[in-house]
Protein backbone atom coordinates (compact mmCIF):
# COMPACT_ATOMS: atom_id res chain seq x y z
CA UNK A 1 0.00 0.00 0.00
CA UNK A 2 1.44 3.36 -1.01
CA UNK A 3 1.52 5.95 1.71
CA UNK A 4 1.51 9.71 1.48
CA UNK A 5 4.72 10.99 3.00
CA UNK A 6 4.24 13.65 5.64
CA UNK A 7 6.73 16.00 7.24
CA UNK A 8 8.23 14.85 10.51
CA UNK A 9 6.00 15.21 13.54
CA UNK A 10 8.98 16.85 15.18
CA UNK A 11 8.26 20.56 15.36
CA UNK A 12 10.15 22.78 12.88
CA UNK A 13 13.67 23.72 13.82
CA UNK A 14 12.96 27.34 12.99
CA UNK A 15 13.82 28.41 16.51
CA UNK A 16 17.50 27.77 15.85
CA UNK A 17 17.48 30.67 13.40
CA UNK A 18 15.26 32.86 15.51
CA UNK A 19 13.60 35.58 13.45
CA UNK A 20 15.23 34.76 10.14
CA UNK A 21 12.01 33.12 9.06
CA UNK A 22 10.49 36.55 8.34
CA UNK A 23 12.83 36.90 5.39
CA UNK A 24 14.17 33.37 4.87
CA UNK A 25 10.84 31.69 4.28
CA UNK A 26 10.94 33.10 0.75
CA UNK A 27 13.44 34.11 -1.85
CA UNK A 28 13.71 37.28 -3.85
CA UNK A 29 15.09 37.97 -7.32
CA UNK A 30 18.78 38.70 -7.73
CA UNK A 31 20.10 41.61 -9.74
CA UNK A 32 21.89 40.90 -13.00
CA UNK A 33 25.40 42.31 -12.87
CA UNK A 34 26.48 44.42 -15.88
CA UNK A 35 28.88 42.67 -18.22
CA UNK A 36 32.26 44.36 -18.65
CA UNK A 37 32.94 44.40 -22.35
CA UNK A 38 35.64 47.07 -22.28
CA UNK A 39 38.11 44.78 -24.09
CA UNK A 40 35.55 43.93 -26.75
CA UNK A 41 36.22 42.13 -30.02
CA UNK A 42 39.25 43.46 -31.82
CA UNK A 43 37.53 42.90 -35.15
CA UNK A 44 34.30 44.64 -34.24
CA UNK A 45 33.56 47.97 -35.90
CA UNK A 46 30.38 48.69 -33.88
CA UNK A 47 31.46 48.63 -30.24
CA UNK A 48 28.86 50.14 -27.89
CA UNK A 49 29.97 52.78 -25.40
CA UNK A 50 28.04 51.63 -22.31
CA UNK A 51 28.94 54.61 -20.20
CA UNK A 52 27.30 56.90 -22.72
CA UNK A 53 23.95 55.08 -22.42
CA UNK A 54 22.55 56.93 -19.45
CA UNK A 55 19.19 58.56 -19.05
CA UNK A 56 17.18 60.36 -16.42
CA UNK A 57 14.45 57.71 -16.76
CA UNK A 58 15.31 54.75 -14.46
CA UNK A 59 13.09 52.45 -16.51
CA UNK A 60 15.32 52.90 -19.55
CA UNK A 61 18.70 52.97 -17.81
CA UNK A 62 20.75 49.92 -18.88
CA UNK A 63 21.17 47.33 -16.14
CA UNK A 64 23.12 44.80 -18.20
CA UNK A 65 24.32 44.02 -21.69
CA UNK A 66 24.27 40.83 -23.70
CA UNK A 67 25.83 40.76 -27.17
CA UNK A 68 25.86 44.57 -27.16
CA UNK A 69 22.12 44.62 -26.47
CA UNK A 70 21.02 46.58 -23.41
CA UNK A 71 18.78 45.03 -20.78
CA UNK A 72 16.80 47.76 -19.05
CA UNK A 73 14.75 47.80 -15.90
CA UNK A 74 11.59 48.20 -17.90
CA UNK A 75 12.35 44.84 -19.52
CA UNK A 76 12.43 43.13 -16.13
CA UNK A 77 9.91 44.99 -13.98
CA UNK A 78 6.88 42.82 -14.74
CA UNK A 79 8.72 39.55 -14.15
CA UNK A 80 10.40 40.85 -10.98
CA UNK A 81 7.06 41.95 -9.54
CA UNK A 82 5.55 38.56 -10.30
CA UNK A 83 8.52 36.67 -8.86
CA UNK A 84 9.26 38.52 -5.64
CA UNK A 85 7.04 41.56 -5.45
CA UNK A 86 4.60 40.12 -2.94
CA UNK A 87 7.36 39.10 -0.54
CA UNK A 88 9.16 42.43 -0.75
CA UNK A 89 5.90 44.34 -0.33
CA UNK A 90 5.03 42.30 2.76
CA UNK A 91 8.42 42.97 4.31
CA UNK A 92 8.13 46.68 3.56
CA UNK A 93 4.63 46.93 5.03
CA UNK A 94 5.71 45.06 8.16
CA UNK A 95 8.59 47.48 8.54
CA UNK A 96 6.21 50.44 8.26
CA UNK A 97 3.91 48.98 10.93
CA UNK A 98 6.81 48.16 13.22
CA UNK A 99 8.28 51.64 12.86
CA UNK A 100 4.95 53.24 13.71
CA UNK A 101 4.43 50.98 16.72
CA UNK A 102 7.96 51.61 17.97
CA UNK A 103 7.56 55.37 17.59
CA UNK A 104 4.32 55.28 19.58
CA UNK A 105 6.23 53.63 22.44
CA UNK A 106 9.24 55.91 22.24
CA UNK A 107 11.52 53.14 20.96
CA UNK A 108 14.34 53.99 18.58
CA UNK A 109 17.17 51.90 17.16
CA UNK A 110 20.86 52.48 17.60
CA UNK A 111 23.94 50.85 16.10
CA UNK A 112 24.50 48.65 19.15
CA UNK A 113 21.03 47.08 18.85
CA UNK A 114 21.55 46.23 15.18
CA UNK A 115 25.05 44.89 15.84
CA UNK A 116 23.57 42.73 18.59
CA UNK A 117 21.18 41.13 16.11
CA UNK A 118 24.04 40.24 13.80
CA UNK A 119 25.97 38.74 16.71
CA UNK A 120 22.98 36.65 17.83
CA UNK A 121 22.45 35.46 14.30
CA UNK A 122 26.04 34.31 13.91
CA UNK A 123 25.89 32.60 17.31
CA UNK A 124 22.94 30.50 16.16
CA UNK A 125 24.74 29.38 13.01
CA UNK A 126 27.99 28.16 14.52
CA UNK A 127 30.03 28.83 17.69
CA UNK A 128 33.15 29.28 15.54
CA UNK A 129 33.06 32.91 14.30
CA UNK A 130 34.79 32.14 11.00
CA UNK A 131 32.48 29.23 10.27
CA UNK A 132 29.46 31.33 11.23
CA UNK A 133 30.45 33.98 8.69
CA UNK A 134 30.79 31.33 5.99
CA UNK A 135 27.36 29.91 6.79
CA UNK A 136 25.83 33.37 6.90
CA UNK A 137 27.16 34.20 3.44
CA UNK A 138 25.87 30.89 2.11
CA UNK A 139 22.39 31.48 3.53
CA UNK A 140 22.28 35.04 2.23
CA UNK A 141 23.33 33.89 -1.23
CA UNK A 142 20.82 31.05 -1.28
CA UNK A 143 17.95 33.25 -0.10
CA UNK A 144 18.73 36.32 -2.20
CA UNK A 145 19.42 38.56 0.79
CA UNK A 146 21.41 41.45 -0.61
CA UNK A 147 22.66 44.39 1.40
CA UNK A 148 19.34 46.24 1.46
CA UNK A 149 17.11 43.35 2.55
CA UNK A 150 19.67 41.98 4.98
CA UNK A 151 20.03 45.38 6.67
CA UNK A 152 16.24 45.64 6.83
CA UNK A 153 16.07 42.17 8.39
CA UNK A 154 18.47 43.16 11.18
CA UNK A 155 16.52 46.36 11.87
CA UNK A 156 13.25 44.45 11.89
CA UNK A 157 14.53 41.92 14.39
CA UNK A 158 15.99 44.63 16.62
CA UNK A 159 12.68 46.48 16.69
CA UNK A 160 10.74 43.31 17.43
CA UNK A 161 13.07 42.45 20.29
CA UNK A 162 12.79 45.94 21.76
CA UNK A 163 9.00 45.92 21.50
CA UNK A 164 8.58 42.66 23.43
CA UNK A 165 11.39 43.24 25.95
CA UNK A 166 9.07 44.35 28.74
CA UNK A 167 7.04 41.13 28.56
CA UNK A 168 9.99 38.71 28.70
CA UNK A 169 10.04 36.92 32.06
CA UNK A 170 11.51 33.41 31.73
CA UNK A 171 10.52 31.10 34.57
CA UNK A 172 12.34 28.26 36.34
CA UNK A 173 10.56 25.64 34.27
CA UNK A 174 12.08 27.08 31.10
CA UNK A 175 15.55 27.01 32.68
CA UNK A 176 15.09 23.37 33.71
CA UNK A 177 13.83 22.44 30.25
CA UNK A 178 16.90 23.90 28.54
CA UNK A 179 19.19 22.20 31.05
CA UNK A 180 17.55 18.87 30.26
CA UNK A 181 17.88 19.37 26.49
CA UNK A 182 21.55 20.36 26.71
CA UNK A 183 22.78 18.14 29.52
CA UNK A 184 20.16 15.49 30.30
CA UNK A 185 19.85 11.85 29.17
CA UNK A 186 18.76 11.18 25.59
CA UNK A 187 16.85 8.27 24.16
CA UNK A 188 17.37 6.93 20.67
CA UNK A 189 14.23 5.56 19.07
CA UNK A 190 12.65 4.36 15.86
CA UNK A 191 9.03 5.20 15.26
CA UNK A 192 6.15 4.45 12.93
CA UNK A 193 3.54 7.13 12.39
CA UNK A 194 0.32 6.98 10.39
CA UNK A 195 -2.94 8.91 10.42
CA UNK A 196 -4.84 5.61 10.40
CA UNK A 197 -4.86 3.65 13.64
CA UNK A 198 -5.51 0.47 11.66
CA UNK A 199 -2.17 0.87 9.86
CA UNK A 200 -0.30 1.27 13.15
CA UNK A 201 -2.03 -1.76 14.63
CA UNK A 202 -1.09 -3.72 11.51
CA UNK A 203 2.52 -2.59 12.03
CA UNK A 204 2.43 -4.03 15.56
CA UNK A 205 1.15 -7.35 14.19
CA UNK A 206 3.97 -7.37 11.63
CA UNK A 207 6.44 -6.74 14.46
CA UNK A 208 4.98 -9.57 16.55
CA UNK A 209 5.35 -11.80 13.51
CA UNK A 210 9.09 -11.24 13.47
CA UNK A 211 9.51 -8.52 10.86
CA UNK A 212 12.17 -5.89 11.57
CA UNK A 213 10.93 -2.55 12.89
CA UNK A 214 12.85 -0.51 10.30
CA UNK A 215 11.39 -2.51 7.42
CA UNK A 216 7.87 -2.00 8.76
CA UNK A 217 8.49 1.72 9.16
CA UNK A 218 9.66 1.99 5.57
CA UNK A 219 6.46 0.34 4.37
CA UNK A 220 3.81 1.66 6.72
CA UNK A 221 4.98 4.96 8.24
CA UNK A 222 3.96 8.28 6.72
CA UNK A 223 6.44 10.32 8.75
CA UNK A 224 9.51 11.79 7.03
CA UNK A 225 11.64 9.43 9.14
CA UNK A 226 10.39 6.42 7.20
CA UNK A 227 13.32 6.73 4.77
CA UNK A 228 15.67 6.01 7.70
CA UNK A 229 13.58 3.12 8.96
CA UNK A 230 11.86 5.36 11.49
CA UNK A 231 15.13 6.48 13.10
CA UNK A 232 14.93 10.04 14.47
CA UNK A 233 17.35 12.32 16.36
CA UNK A 234 17.77 11.54 20.08
CA UNK A 235 14.98 12.77 22.36
CA UNK A 236 15.37 14.27 25.81
CA UNK A 237 12.62 14.17 28.42
CA UNK A 238 11.79 17.89 28.19
CA UNK A 239 12.72 18.70 24.59
CA UNK A 240 9.92 21.02 23.36
CA UNK A 241 10.63 20.25 19.70
CA UNK A 242 8.92 16.89 20.32
CA UNK A 243 5.27 16.65 21.40
CA UNK A 244 4.84 15.94 25.10
CA UNK A 245 2.70 12.83 24.51
CA UNK A 246 5.49 11.19 22.52
CA UNK A 247 8.19 12.13 25.05
CA UNK A 248 6.12 10.69 27.90
CA UNK A 249 5.61 7.44 25.99
CA UNK A 250 9.29 7.13 25.07
CA UNK A 251 10.57 7.72 28.59
CA UNK A 252 8.03 5.26 29.96
CA UNK A 253 9.64 2.43 27.99
CA UNK A 254 12.41 0.03 28.90
CA UNK A 255 15.26 -0.43 26.47
CA UNK A 256 14.06 -2.63 23.61
CA UNK A 257 10.37 -2.11 24.38
CA UNK A 258 7.73 -0.86 21.94
CA UNK A 259 5.05 1.61 22.99
CA UNK A 260 1.33 1.24 22.54
CA UNK A 261 -0.12 3.52 19.86
CA UNK A 262 -0.05 7.17 20.97
CA UNK A 263 -1.99 9.98 19.28
CA UNK A 264 0.52 12.70 18.39
CA UNK A 265 -0.75 15.79 16.58
CA UNK A 266 -3.06 13.95 14.19
CA UNK A 267 -1.00 10.77 13.76
CA UNK A 268 -0.90 7.49 15.61
CA UNK A 269 2.65 6.64 16.65
CA UNK A 270 4.44 3.59 18.03
CA UNK A 271 8.04 3.91 19.19
CA UNK A 272 10.84 1.41 19.74
CA UNK A 273 13.35 2.48 22.41
CA UNK A 274 16.82 1.53 21.18
CA UNK A 275 19.06 2.90 23.94
CA UNK A 276 19.55 5.69 26.43
CA UNK A 277 22.58 7.94 26.31
CA UNK A 278 23.34 9.23 29.81
CA UNK A 279 23.47 12.93 30.58
CA UNK A 280 26.81 14.66 31.00
CA UNK A 281 26.31 15.27 34.72
CA UNK A 282 26.52 19.07 34.54
CA UNK A 283 24.68 20.59 37.55
CA UNK A 284 22.06 23.17 36.69
CA UNK A 285 23.55 25.76 39.02
CA UNK A 286 26.93 25.48 37.34
CA UNK A 287 25.47 26.76 34.06
CA UNK A 288 22.52 28.81 35.32
CA UNK A 289 23.57 32.16 33.75
CA UNK A 290 23.80 30.60 30.29
CA UNK A 291 20.53 28.72 30.75
CA UNK A 292 18.74 31.89 31.82
CA UNK A 293 20.12 33.72 28.78
CA UNK A 294 18.84 30.97 26.48
CA UNK A 295 15.47 30.89 28.24
CA UNK A 296 15.12 34.61 27.73
CA UNK A 297 15.96 34.29 24.03
CA UNK A 298 13.40 31.51 23.61
CA UNK A 299 10.65 33.56 25.20
CA UNK A 300 11.66 36.57 23.10
CA UNK A 301 11.21 34.49 19.97
CA UNK A 302 7.77 33.32 21.03
CA UNK A 303 6.63 36.87 21.73
CA UNK A 304 8.23 38.23 18.55
CA UNK A 305 6.45 35.54 16.54
CA UNK A 306 3.15 36.49 18.10
CA UNK A 307 3.68 40.18 17.36
CA UNK A 308 4.58 39.51 13.73
CA UNK A 309 1.48 37.37 13.26
CA UNK A 310 -0.69 40.12 14.73
CA UNK A 311 0.84 42.79 12.49
CA UNK A 312 0.78 40.58 9.43
CA UNK A 313 -2.88 39.68 9.90
CA UNK A 314 -3.77 43.38 9.81
CA UNK A 315 -2.02 44.11 6.52
CA UNK A 316 -4.59 44.99 3.87
CA UNK A 317 -2.98 47.35 1.34
CA UNK A 318 -4.75 48.69 -1.73
CA UNK A 319 -2.43 47.35 -4.42
CA UNK A 320 -2.95 49.18 -7.69
CA UNK A 321 -0.55 47.38 -10.02
CA UNK A 322 -2.26 44.15 -11.21
CA UNK A 323 1.00 42.16 -11.32
CA UNK A 324 1.99 43.21 -7.83
CA UNK A 325 -1.57 42.57 -6.60
CA UNK A 326 -1.41 39.00 -7.91
CA UNK A 327 1.97 38.47 -6.25
CA UNK A 328 0.65 39.94 -2.99
CA UNK A 329 -2.39 37.67 -3.02
CA UNK A 330 -0.13 34.64 -3.43
CA UNK A 331 1.62 35.52 -0.16
CA UNK A 332 -1.74 35.54 1.64
CA UNK A 333 -2.86 32.06 0.58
Amino acid sequence: MNQIRRPSIRRPFRNRLGWWWIALATTSPSCVAPIDRSEGDAGSATRVDHTAETTADPATTPLAFLDERAVRRGDLDAALLEYGGGVVLREHLLDLRLARLAASQGISLDDAMIAGELERLCDTLDPDPDRAVELLEAVRSRQGLGERRFAALLRRNALLRALVAGAVRPDEAAVERIHDVRHGPRRRIRMIANERLAEVEAALRDLAGGEAFDEIALRRSTDASRAAGGLVPPITRLDPTWPASLREAVFGLGIGEVSAPVLVEGSWVVALCLEEEPGDGTPLEAVRPELERLARMQQERVLMDRLVRELDAGLDPRVLDPRLREAWERTRR
